[in-house]
């Protein structure tokens, strides 16, 4: 019977892939090891170098914006209708009262006119009233006349009775005397029942007085609601101002609340910037800033910080406390600088590319004799727009590279021509 031989396999077949793939990862690794270590010759004429310094620095806080109205007024209608006129456009200086879209509405026009018909009936109506209680109230005073005039003539015939009586004259008779006090005494409550009609009278023509007033003040309320309706459809400026938008054109049909005009001062305006997200928590309320107009400088002072991120900036807004220049407008594009601090005899230099403020990063210092550059660490503190602290790291006097170019950062070390 034959025997089967199992063939032999050498070491270097059978571990042949992952002694390449080691070889292959060797050479890798020395090729860039030898590529960091070894130098980079550079021009260093397109080199940009910056010294570092020992002095004052402010550090700032840039970002672009417009200059916006502090107050905008929008103008809406209060009542519908079709807009007849519109008598101003987008930059036109007005006054306040002046009129800036003529509406109109038949429908409403019309109502008023029946209302001050109907208000003007209503008039007539209570005085004819007014005059026919009146003339009740003075009958009824004359019947209390009247029934005292009884009274006393009765009391005057009684007194004379009883005095005849009493000294026992045979000119009245008992009978004669009984009936003048009865008549008497009728004749007096008589009296007094008149004065009470006179008083409830009297009590019922002003409660009748006060409802009357009260349904004509409320159908004079109703007519000059509806007459200042009328009114409201010539739609005035409420301030002194400058047209920043009309928003109707002649013809259209306005509803209730509409936005007719929006209206701004053109002399009370705001910065709007917006500060890089990185940069915002070093803004504070009422650091000083410089607004540059391109034409002109304005100082301001910050007055809100927006509580949230809107696409990597936060907005800040700038009270101007300067008069301002005449190129300013709402609107206009604008560079603003917030000034975070004023820091006094530090060290610092031209800010390097990509360098944040308290960080620590990697820069290129120059040899002494300026013929090579080394990567060294270095401790920044606050950063401004163009210049940064140094902490720790370079002295008074040494000079780095500040130029982006990302073929030195693949080098520790490089040659400078």
């Amino acid at each position: 019977m034959d025997i089967v031989r199992e063939k032999k396999v050498s070491f270097f077949t059978k571990y042949r892939l992952p002694i390449a793939i080691g070889v292959i990862s060797m050479a890798i690794f020395g090729f860039s090891q030898a590529i960091v270590t070894s130098d980079y010759a550079a021009d260093k004429s397109m080199l940009r170098i910056a010294t570092v310094k020992r002095g004052e620095l402010a550090v700032k806080v840039r970002g672009p914006g417009v200059l916006t109205p502090k107050n905008i007024r929008w103008i809406a209608s209060d009542v519908e209708g079709r807009a007849e006129r519109v008598l101003v456009k987008p930059g036109a200086i007005v006054k306040a009262g002046e009129l800036l879209v003529e509406l109109t509405n038949p429908k409403l026009e019309r109502q008023l006119e029946e209302s001050r018909w109907e208000l003007t009936a209503q008039e007539a109506e209570a005085k004819a009233e007014t005059t026919s209680l009146a003339s009740l109230l003075l009958d009824q005073e004359a019947r209390v006349l009247n029934a005292e005039l009884d009274y006393e003539s009765n009391a005057m015939r009684l007194r004379a009775e009883t005095e005849l009586f009493d000294k026992g004259a045979q000119a009245v008779s008992k009978l004669d005397y009984e009936k003048t006090k009865l008549a008497t005494k009728q004749s007096s409550k008589r009296w007094q029942i008149e004065q009470q009609r006179l008083i409830k009278m009297q009590e019922n023509i002003d409660a009748q007085a006060t409802a009357r007033a009260a349904r004509l003040n409320k159908m004079r309320k109703s007519y000059e609601i509806m007459e200042q309706q009328v009114e409201n459809l010539e739609i005035r400026a409420s301030i002194d101002s400058v047209v920043q938008d009309v928003a109707i054109e002649a013809g259209q049909q306005v509803t209730m609340g509409s936005s007719l005009a929006k209206l701004a001062r053109q002399d009370e305006l705001i910065a709007e910037l917006q500060i890089p997200e990185l940069a915002i928590r070093d803004v504070a309320l009422g650091q000083k800033v410089v607004i540059d107009t391109r034409n002109n400088q304005i100082d301001g002072e910050v007055i809100r910080i927006a509580p949230s991120v809107d696409k990597g900036s936060v907005q800040v807004d700038v009270a101007l406390i300067q008069p301002l220049p005449n190129d300013a407008r709402p609107d206009l594009s604008i560079d603003g600088e917030i000034i975070i601090a004023q820091l006094s005899d530090v060290m610092h230099v031209r800010r390097p590319p990509f360098v944040q403020s308290n960080r620590t990063a990697t820069v290129f210092k120059l040899a002494t004799d300026g013929s090579i550059a080394e990567r060294i660490n270095v401790d920044f503190g606050l950063g401004s727009v163009q210049h940064i602290e140094i902490k720790r790291g370079l002295n008074v006097g040494e000079q780095i590279i500040v130029s982006q170019n990302e073929e030195l950062d693949r080098f520790n070390k490089i040659s400078l021509n």
